[in-house]
């Protein structure tokens, strides 16, 4: 392989969030398409598990591929095998035969070569740049990730309004030719030669799970970001839904894109100001404020309000998954680093998994009834946030901001309960009473 560049690394990294810009604005288009045609929460929650559970499962074996072959091929292998599943779309598009059915398994084809190909690019950190260039190189990786969420949006709202869906499938065709083609033109780059000789690859599994079990706080951490996917998921599903209840999609990416900067936003203040050292007490305060703004959307229609709140959920967000990714790099040595955080991304987006096989059903069987003109909750509840199109979904927006909201009180009475008898021997020592 070449000397490390980051000119190599910035080639490879423009690819990639090329690619990611297209890959939005399809999830977006296609769950706006889905929606359309059906009009069932649980249609679009059938296309979101589909474009996530197939690259959450599989990202383990993912990474243990990065360790053992080149990374880029990988890449390559994977960006390819992502673009044949947006071409099968395109095709059943123009031939008259889409349905959500067929969108679904494409786009969980897609997600299984997502799988092989994250990790791999994410390693290839490792290899194309120096030490002293890293936390540049991850910065860039987390702007481009940021980027599918931030400007994917908008793009595709204003371009489903403009050119319909086929010209935002042909984009996303083409960012997948542009990141072959920047992944082509960079080294080789050759697996660690500790792990090419290795075959047992489920030992290494093994000891990574023995590390996670010795560490109880690092267990508590994971449980606890669990939850978190959880109702970040169910807002991830019942968001498109009840938002196109109200408005229009163009309407529906402007407030995703709007909202989406306030975990930029938060970023950037961590970034600035640092993290105090009580990491629990901070990831509590988090985890509150976010409970808090996520049941807040369910309270009205008002795009203003809707905006604001989710806003302010998404800011909250960084200093929850910051606060615990430091204190589990702290935590864990680092020989063990990335086997445990293939588990640990494993273990904690089962969250995001069963928000995507209950929450569409849920809403279509249950809440939405429940708060149509003349349902059981509609002279109850109803008269508090309405009744009507999308307010099943606010309810269940309400209860998801509730429960999260106990969980930061629940994260605050562990806090407590492990600090008090430690402030209490100390005073005894100082020869006080309490």
């Amino acid at each position: 392989m070449k000397r490390k560049s980051m000119f190599t690394f910035l080639v490879l990294w423009a690819g990639q969030l090329i690619s990611a810009l297209g890959t939005g604005m399809t999830g977006f288009a296609l769950g706006v398409y889905v929606f359309t045609e059906t009009s069932r929460a649980g249609s679009v929650a059938l296309l979101v598990s589909a474009l996530f559970i197939p690259s959450i499962l599989l990202r383990p074996a993912g990474g243990l591929l990065a360790d053992r072959m080149d990374r880029r091929k990988l890449i390559i292998l994977g960006d390819l095998g992502s673009a044949a599943g947006v071409i099968a779309i395109l095709l059943h598009l123009r031939a008259g035969t889409l349905t959500p059915g067929t969108a679904s398994l494409w786009i969980a084809v897609s997600s299984v070569f997502t799988a092989l190909q994250n990790p791999a690019y994410k390693a290839s950190l490792t290899d194309l740049l120096d030490a002293q260039q890293f936390a540049r190189g991850g910065a860039l990786v987390q702007l481009a990730s940021s980027a599918q969420y931030l400007l994917a949006p908008l793009a595709a709202g204003f371009l489903l309004t403009a050119g319909g869906l086929e010209i935002i499938l042909l984009l996303d065709i083409g960012s997948f030719a542009l990141a072959v083609a920047a992944a082509c033109s960079i080294p080789g780059m050759r697996p660690a030669e500790e792990l090419t000789g290795r075959q047992d690859i489920f030992a290494d599994l093994k000891d990574g799970i023995a590390c996670l079990q010795d560490r109880r706080q690092v267990m508590e951490t994971v449980l606890l970001l669990s939850i978190v996917t959880l109702f970040v998921g169910m807002l991830q599903v019942l968001f498109g839904p009840m938002m196109l209840s109200l408005y229009d999609p163009g309407t529906l990416g402007t407030v995703q894109a709007l909202s989406a900067s306030g975990m930029l936003i938060g970023g950037i203040l961590i970034g600035l100001l640092g993290l105090p050292q009580r990491l629990d007490i901070l990831i509590a305060l988090s985890l509150g404020g976010a409970g808090i703004f996520l049941g807040m959307m369910g309270f009205s229609t008002g795009l203003v309000w809707i905006s604001l709140s989710f806003f302010l959920f998404f800011f909250c967000l960084p200093f929850i998954n910051t606060g615990a990714e430091v204190l589990i790099r702290t935590s864990v040595p680092g020989n063990f680093q990335g086997r445990v955080w293939g588990l640990i991304g494993l273990i904690t987006q089962t969250g995001y998994i069963v928000a995507y096989t209950s929450s569409g059903l849920l809403a279509d069987r249950l809440f939405i009834p429940l708060l149509v003109d003349h349902g059981a909750l509609a002279s109850t509840l109803g008269r508090l946030i309405g009744t009507g199109p999308g307010r099943g979904i606010a309810l269940m927006l309400i209860i998801a901001g509730f429960g999260l909201t106990l969980t930061s009180w629940l994260v605050a009475l562990r806090w407590l309960c492990s600090v008090w008898p430690e402030r209490r021997q100390e005073r005894r020592q100082e020869g006080c009473s309490i």
